[in-house]
């Protein structure tokens, strides 16, 4: 007679121990991961200082890495392109501090000291055509107006100078600063020299019986956040640029920076539009009143938003599943609050490990007995053919 094997069911096993079963068992693996998980956010938050470059530093060489081996597909050293690549990233970054903070601090200036006359035909010539239009009492006055305008819009103003020129000092006057500048595109260089053996390298720990099922996961995450790093970091960039150049040739003030800014918060589902059609209208309103000015900055607009819905966002960003919009807001509220700009950093890709294994849990809870509720055991998980390197190897 054949012995039982320690640990089947026997046909007597009631319901109420198969639930008890799967409920210590849920409860053993929940304790371990919140331990685990506790313990790499504290050592997150204490080492958070050392570890930012490195994290923006492997940022850089995941984003790089697809371009780097299209060029080694076509036959050019990795190491040369490579150096081509970070080249013109350092550049386009040194151009960015150099010269397009130094415009938005004088393009401020400039709006600070328009802004009392922007105001005045404010009152004299856009509350008009607002109360006649809507049949809405608006101040009468300019003091009325200023009361309530004034004070509000020229702090902010002197607020958003004095940041974006205390930034440039920064940037340009502190050492450490300087030198973490240096070391993040050093790192981003030897990491992306061995990105692919570094990936090979990790893929060996993984013990052989369980590299299908690590191997299937880590390229479900993988999916998920190059779709939002790879695809929507070049759709906001290109959203920004489209952002500035139209409202440039408009004619509003501050257009490069209505740009920028958009661009950047393009990167928060939804928000990036918002900023974007927000803060030009009402440049635009300030500037040339309510006129054909303003028509067309919501005409440029829509047109922007056409080419994100069905250009850029098809093309760059693809049919890849991505994250839900609320997830990555919450991930980058949670993640920027707690640990700062490694925070925001890590935001995404942390959520998207959450929702890979919270959906795993969701299936091991709902092939259970104590979901399914019959003494039928539930079948036994499908695993792809092993392979032996990770995705990107």
């Amino acid at each position: 007679m054949a012995d039982v094997p320690t640990g089947a069911r026997g046909p007597n096993e009631s319901q109420e121990e198969r639930d008890r079963e799967f409920v210590m068992r849920a409860a053993r693996w929940g304790i371990v991961s919140v331990l685990v998980a506790g313990a790499i956010l504290l050592l997150l938050w204490v080492l958070k200082g050392a570890l930012t470059p490195l994290a923006a530093a492997f940022v850089i060489a995941y984003l790089l890495d697809p371009l780097i081996d299209w060029f080694e597909r076509h036959h050019v050293r990795r190491s040369f392109a490579i150096f081509l690549l970070l080249g013109l990233f350092g550049a386009g970054v040194l151009g960015f501090l150099l010269f397009v903070i130094p415009r938005l601090v004088r393009e401020m200036s400039a709006l600070a000291e328009r802004m009392p006359h922007y105001l005045e035909r404010f009152v004299s010539e856009v509350i008009p055509q607002i109360e006649q239009r809507t049949g809405v009492d608006l101040p009468e006055t300019l003091e009325g107006v200023l009361a309530q305008l004034r004070g509000a819009e020229l702090t902010l103003l002197g607020t958003l100078r004095d940041v974006l020129a205390g930034t440039l000092s920064t940037l340009t006057g502190t050492v450490s600063l300087a030198v973490g500048l240096l070391v993040i595109p050093i790192l981003a260089y030897y990491l992306l020299v061995r990105f692919d053996d570094l990936v090979e390298t990790m893929g060996r720990w993984v013990p052989p019986r369980h590299r299908p099922y690590v191997f299937e996961r880590v390229r479900t995450i993988d999916r998920l956040v190059a779709g939002f790093l790879r695809g929507q970091v070049l759709v906001a960039a290109t959203l920004g640029v489209l952002y500035a150049v139209g409202f440039a040739v408009i004619g509003i003030d501050l257009a490069i920076g209505v740009g920028l800014l958009a661009g950047v918060m393009a990167l928060v589902p939804y928000l990036g539009n918002v900023v974007a059609l927000g803060s030009a209208a009402i440049l635009c309103i300030l500037k040339f009143g309510i006129d054909g000015h303003l028509l067309a900055v919501i005409g440029w607009y829509v047109v922007v938003q056409n080419l994100e819905g069905f250009v850029l966002t098809p093309r760059i960003v693809g049919s890849s599943v991505g994250l839900h919009p609320a997830a990555v807001i919450v991930a980058l509220l949670i993640g920027g609050d707690l640990f700062g700009f490694l925070g925001l950093l890590i935001a995404v890709p942390v959520a998207a490990v959450v929702k890979v294994f919270v959906g795993e849990a969701m299936v091991a809870y709902r092939t259970s007995a104590l979901y399914l509720g019959d003494t039928t055991p539930p079948p036994p998980r499908d695993y792809a053919e092993p392979r032996d390197q990770l995705p990107g190897a």
